[in-house]
This record gives structure tokens, C-alpha cells and sequence, in this order.
């Protein structure tokens, strides 16, 4: 079977390759998928260069971390459906088929097409554990959404606009903050032009944002902390542009100075056990996901539905993983895996 694999360490465009390999095998909890449509993430690309990501492996490896597809191996109640699903170690989904462990595998929305459901599984799985159950996202506040014109922060934008906030977003350029705009945000904010102190407090009255929601990370983040509210909740939820993966110290002193709460967020569907929570992972209960992919069909039936920027073919991975690196992108870029 065809799949899009590093085959060293280095920048996508010039390791990621599509190549011939044998079919996985599947481990008992887990499904065997025929994917038709799979998504890119940024960390595919530190995955790529060999940096910091939350798994990493040694070259040959296959990319992808959601899919969408037929189930075609598995238990008798799931064969033959049309599902999306987080893949093994979130690897291997840029294949003609991939793993899914039953943790993290849901029936496909029945009003998303292939494409369109590859694109919403973890956006806005993502957006909506964070926004509902770690940061309890009331109606009539305010959200800022950093980096809110990718894919995550698209399903932000949305999701917190459905639940009646006000929303801030920051992108970079007008093309993104029009895109921004389109979703329902009440402001957007330039990334590469304006001051977003300024902005933040001039857009909410001088009091802050009472969620921010941190895609980027970075040198930049303990500046996104002067413009939470008091009382705010600040969730760091991508670290796109810290070269240690977001394991950078930062002074808690100023949490304490701003009185403001950092509320964790990671998409970990596994059930929870002691191997993990030695590595400080608390995995999420599958449960709670099938309970999240429960409320977002509810959201998915308002017309809501994932921005997708463009759609491309297995041999185009590595390139368009470049264009993710250097922020040439907005929305989810989705891979075609059977044309």
C-alpha cells in the first residue's frame, strides 16, 4: 500500500515521500481503516525535522494523525463504517489504510463529506474540550483566539461564537483577518501590524479577554498575558512557534500577578493509566470523547462546518508541510488519499 513517509530527519518538502509499504498490522482495541481523506498538522512537521513533538519516531515512519475512511478490520459492530479517528501513537493516517485503537474512533457525521470530516475531528474536538469542559466558556464573554485563522483556530472561532461569546481573533494579514471575520469574530486583530495589547483592551473596555485561547506559544506568550482579564483562564493550546515544543519555563510569579488561571488542554482520548501519568499525561477517558463528538453533531446541525484551505494528493504532503511551517495556510489542509 501507498504511503507518505519520513525518510530522515529535515525540512517535509525534501524527506517526505511517498512510497510503497506492507499493510499494519492491528493490535487487539484497535480498527483497521481505508482512508479516503486525511489531515496535515503542524506536528507532522516537527515530527519531520526530528524536533519536539508529543511522539516521535525514527525514520522510515508514516505521517498522519486523523482520517477519515471505512472501517475494513475490527469488531463485528464496526465494520464496514464510515468513521473519523485519531490513528496509533497518531501516526501512520497518510496511507491507504491505518490504525485507529477504538478510543479514539467515532462514526463520521453523516452531514460532512469526506473531506469536510477529516478536516472537523480534531479541530474541533480540541476546541470543544477546551473551550466547554476545561475552560467553561460562559455566554457573553469575551474570547481572544491566537493564531485563528488555522484549523484549530478556526473551530475556536465557531464554536465559541455558537456559544454565545464575543470573539477576538488574531491572524496574520487582511486575507486571514477577513477569513477571521466570516466566522462571526467581532474583531479581528492583525498579528503581523497591530498592537494586541491595544487592541485587546480597546475591543473589551479596558478589562481583558476572559479566555485566551494560545495557539502559537512561544517567546510571545508571557506578553498574551497582559491581556487576559482578571479572573481570566488562559489556554495553552498549540505551541507553533516555541522551538522546545512549548517546554519552555515560564515565571509563574506573573500568574500569580495577574490572577489569572493557565488551564491545560491535550486531546488524549486513551484511558488513563500509570505508565502515562509517570510522563504527566493524564489521559481523558474515552467517554469523554464520545461525549464531545455527541454535542458537536448538535453543533454541526446549526450549518456550522470546518474551514478547509485546499485539498491535495498523497505525493503533495511534503510541500504543502513547507507552506504550514512558513504560515502560508489557513484552515485544514486535507489529503486525498483515494482519488
Amino acid at each position: 500500500m501507498r504511503a507518505a513517509q519520513v525518510t530522515e530527519h529535515g525540512e517535509p518538502g525534501a524527506v517526505v515521500r511517498t512510497v510503497d509499504v506492507d499493510e499494519p498490522e492491528v493490535p487487539e482495541g484497535s480498527v483497521l481503516v481505508r482512508v479516503s481523506t486525511a489531515s496535515l498538522n503542524f506536528s507532522d512537521v516537527a515530527r519531520a525535522r526530528g524536533g519536539v513533538a508529543t511522539v516521535l519516531a525514527q525514520p522510515p515512519f508514516t505521517l498522519g494523525m486523523d482520517v477519515c475512511g471505512v472501517v475494513e478490520q475490527g469488531p463485528d459492530e464496526w465494520l464496514g463504517q464510515r468513521v473519523v479517528g485519531i490513528t496509533n501513537m497518531a501516526m501512520g493516517g497518510l496511507a491507504d489504510k491505518a490504525v485507529v485503537p477504538l478510543t479514539g474512533l467515532f462514526a463520521a457525521p453523516e452531514v460532512l463529506t469526506d473531506v469536510e470530516a477529516a478536516a472537523f475531528l480534531l479541530p474541533f474536538h480540541v476546541a470543544h474540550l477546551a473551550l466547554h469542559r476545561r475552560a467553561a466558556l460562559k455566554a457573553g464573554e469575551t474570547v481572544l483566539v491566537l493564531g485563528a485563522a488555522s484549523a484549530v483556530g478556526t473551530a475556536f472561532v465557531q464554536l465559541a461564537v455558537a456559544a454565545g461569546a464575543n470573539v477576538l481573533g488574531s491572524a496574520g494579514g487582511p486575507e486571514k483577518g477577513k477569513l477571521v471575520l466570516s466566522l462571526g469574530a467581532a474583531a479581528a486583530i492583525d498579528s503581523e501590524s497591530d498592537d494586541l495589547f491595544a487592541a485587546v483592551l480597546a475591543q473589551t473596555g479596558g478589562r481583558g479577554a476572559d479566555v485566551i485561547v494560545d495557539l502559537v506559544g512561544g517567546d510571545r506568550t508571557e506578553s498574551f498575558w497582559t491581556c487576559i482579564a482578571a479572573e481570566g483562564r488562559y489556554l495553552p493550546v498549540g505551541f507553533n512557534d516555541d522551538a522546545t515544543g512549548g517546554f519552555t519555563g515560564r515565571a509563574l510569579r506573573k500568574v500569580s500577578m495577574g490572577n489569572f488561571s493557565v488551564v491545560g488542554v491535550m486531546l488524549a482520548y486513551a484511558e488513563p493509566n500509570e505508565l502515562m501519568k509517570q510522563f504527566g499525561l493524564n489521559m481523558l477517558g474515552s467517554a469523554v470523547g464520545q461525549q464531545v463528538h455527541a454535542d458537536l453533531l448538535d453543533v454541526l446541525a446549526s450549518g456550522v462546518r470546518p474551514v478547509v484551505g485546499r485539498v491535495i494528493g498523497l505525493d503533495e504532503v511534503g510541500a504543502a508541510l513547507d507552506d504550514h511551517a512558513a504560515r502560508r495556510t489557513s484552515g485544514r489542509t486535507v489529503v486525498e488519499v483515494t482519488r
